[in-house]
């Protein structure tokens, strides 16, 4: 993936060197429409749910992102791909400096990927099973086979991708060795992250879930998690390092259930569908109102007082352990600032 190089100095050094954030990551929820209905998911069960801003405020928020230091924009929802407009929004991103990252479900990416291939840099794409259950868990038939096509598409066009699995207690190690070994033969790499739950039922993956849903997927006997460390650790060792995503760190942290400092809003801005701005906290902690990209400029918000004592707040946050709290774009982007070997495996990856 090529960086803006300005922005990618800028934030390194005031990220590591004058202690001043600058967000890495501009994470922006474009739609919260969705063409899955995944038993884990509260957007398709919104009654109203919003299709985005326009595209002129779309742009504003870019301008305004990169003027402070970003140097990705990762294109969520909802489903991104049910945005028609999404092209020229990819267009406008890269026009503007910025590197650029789509987060989808598949469904829509063999049909969409040639209108969009010379505006992306990367591609991450959910996968959490190997087989039907896939398809089943997302209510979306046919998923599998058309994420799996999706990929290959990007991969064509030179395009990075990613195969996201969200672990639960219906995984197998089995399962994982598959998805691990797809990734591989699709020359892409995978990530693995587990389930989690919070007290907040307005921030959880579980917290949206049915309760019997709920009892399904909860990971009751963490040696399952263990296990697959120590698989995922064993193949990065011999001939994985480039297909497994996660760093070292981040899977020792999940083998070990433990607590770590939290950066929600140091490398990562996070913007939902109406241009609110918030710190990416799932774990119940209070997001507040820290404005909105729309009708502020980003600078003022990224440092103002409330973002400033936010930050500070989280970095005590002590309820990974408690409630499985390992999000992957949580976690991994919070690990470089307290654990500088995160850096080095980076630096290894791109070489």
């Amino acid at each position: 993936m090529k960086y803006p190089v300005k922005n990618f100095l800028k934030c390194c050094i005031n990220g590591f060197v004058l202690k001043r954030p600058t967000p890495l990551l501009l994470s922006y929820e474009i739609t919260q429409r969705c063409n899955a209905r995944c038993s884990f998911c509260g957007y398709w069960r919104l009654k109203e749910s919003s299709l985005g801003l326009s595209l002129d405020k779309i742009k504003k928020i870019f301008d305004s992102a990169y003027d402070l230091g970003c140097v990705l924009v990762a294109i969520t929802g909802g489903e991104p791909l049910l945005r028609k407009d999404l092209p020229a929004v990819f267009e406008y991103a890269k026009k503007t400096g910025l590197s650029t990252i789509l987060l989808t479900n598949g469904y829509l990416l063999p049909k969409r990927i040639h209108e969009l291939h010379q505006f992306l840099d990367s591609i991450n794409v959910s996968v959490d099973f190997p087989d039907s259950r896939h398809d089943k868990i997302r209510g979306l038939e046919g998923l599998l086979d058309r994420a799996v096509a999706g990929v290959q598409l990007a991969r064509e066009y030179g395009i990075s991708t990613n195969m996201n699995c969200v672990m639960t207690a219906q995984h197998s190690l089995e399962d994982i060795r598959k998805l691990l070994f797809m990734a591989r033969q699709l020359d892409s790499t995978a990530s693995f992250e587990p389930v989690f739950e919070t007290p907040n039922p307005d921030g959880s993956i579980l917290g949206r879930m049915l309760k019997e849903d709920a009892g399904l997927v909860k990971i009751n006997d963490w040696n399952f998690i263990k296990q697959v460390a120590d698989m995922l650790i064993f193949y990065k060792k011999h001939g994985f390092r480039k297909t497994v995503l996660n760093t070292d760190a981040f899977l020792r942290l999940i083998r070990e259930r433990a607590d770590f400092t939290c950066f929600p809003f140091s490398l990562q801005l996070g913007i939902a569908t109406d241009g609110d701005v918030t710190t990416m906290c799932v774990t119940g902690l209070p997001k507040g109102y820290l404005g909105n990209a729309v009708n502020q400029d980003l600078k003022d918000i990224w440092y103002s007082e409330r973002a400033e004592m936010l930050r500070d707040k989280y970095k005590h946050c002590k309820l990974a352990k408690a409630y499985s709290c390992y999000l992957f774009c949580i976690a991994e982007p919070s690990l470089p600032l307290s654990n500088f070997s995160v850096l080095f495996e980076y630096v290894k990856r791109a070489i």
